[in-house]
């Protein structure tokens, strides 16, 4: 009898290969308006339609009042429910702004749709999803995917610089020549201009005074100053005094003591002098005094 045949097993008693995946199955994102929960055979009429396992029910109002958020890039179909007949139509788009088609476009994938469930959208309802950036196809709109663009950079070859050296002839250059005397480019206002450095600028609310060992200038000018406001005082006080040429020839000059006049009282004030006094409007004095006239006022 012949023996039996033996069957070697060569197969991998140990396999590292990952599983199998399942297939992944379209994830729906289905948008109710708020007067949707109040009629459930509609939801269940809708969720006999698509998997209610891959499918997420979210209430339009409180996506439009920011209220909730959806996850990025995740569904492949956003169904908006507007009754079959359209009943809820207007109720629906009133609630579909700039913000919620944000948030939607968002949560789509690439190549996704997006549709209403009595229709397509007519032409004005779809300015805002066209502003989201879908694409009308076949009575619905689509997300379009985004493709990768490569633009080619041109580098352009370095240049190099040489720096040549620049030959001057000093014999060529005459020393009048584009000479600009410093002292014409200040103008009066420039040679009046003292500029006083930090440290000797005064306190706020305080009088500018010239430093000891002054440098600026400031010194100079506010002597300058000061001789002027005094040869101005010395000016007003430039006193009209009475000689003896603006006397009368019978009247005496008064201001050079003992001499006396023939009344005798041209000192002693108005009350007391002639009709013809060249002392009538002074004050009273006493002989030998001076008598000064500073700014329309007697001076003694």
């Amino acid at each position: 009898m012949a023996p039996a045949p033996i069957i070697l097993d060569t197969s991998d008693d140990l396999s590292f290969a990952p599983p199998a995946q399942p297939a992944m199955s379209q994830r729906n994102l289905i948008l109710a308006p708020p007067s949707v929960s109040s009629h459930p055979e509609q939801l269940e009429a809708v969720f006999a339609a698509y998997n209610r396992a891959s499918s997420d029910l979210q209430m339009l109002d409180r996506l439009s009042a920011g209220l909730i958020s959806l996850p990025t890039a995740t569904y492949d179909l956003v169904l908006i429910l507007t009754g079959a007949a359209g009943e809820r139509r207007s109720e629906a788009l009133s609630l579909l702004g700039r913000q919620p088609f944000t948030a939607i476009v968002t949560s789509m994938k690439s190549g996704a749709l997006f549709k209403l469930q009595d229709g397509p959208l007519s032409g004005a309802e779809a300015r805002e999803a066209i502003l989201a950036g879908l694409v009308q196809k076949d009575g619905s709109f689509e997300k379009a995917a985004e493709e990768a663009v490569a633009v080619p950079l041109k580098l352009g070859k370095k240049k190099t610089t040489v720096n040549k050296p620049v030959q001057i002839n000093l014999d060529d250059i005459d020393g009048d020549d584009d000479l600009i005397d410093e002292e014409d480019l200040l103008t009066a206002d420039d040679r009046n201009k003292i500029v006083q450095p930090p440290e000797c600028r005064p306190a706020p609310g305080r009088r500018r005074r010239a430093c000891k060992d002054c440098t600026c200038g400031l010194a100079e000018r506010m002597a300058g100053e000061d001789g002027e406001r005094q040869d101005k005082a010395t000016a007003d006080l430039n006193a009209l005094k009475l000689s003896a040429d603006q006397l009368n020839d019978d009247e005496v000059d008064f201001t050079v003591q003992g001499k006396v006049g023939s009344c005798g009282s041209c000192s002693l004030g108005d009350a007391f002098r002639c009709a013809t006094c060249p002392y009538i409007g002074l004050p009273a004095f006493k002989p030998g005094e001076e008598v000064q006239i500073l700014n329309n006022t007697v001076q003694l």
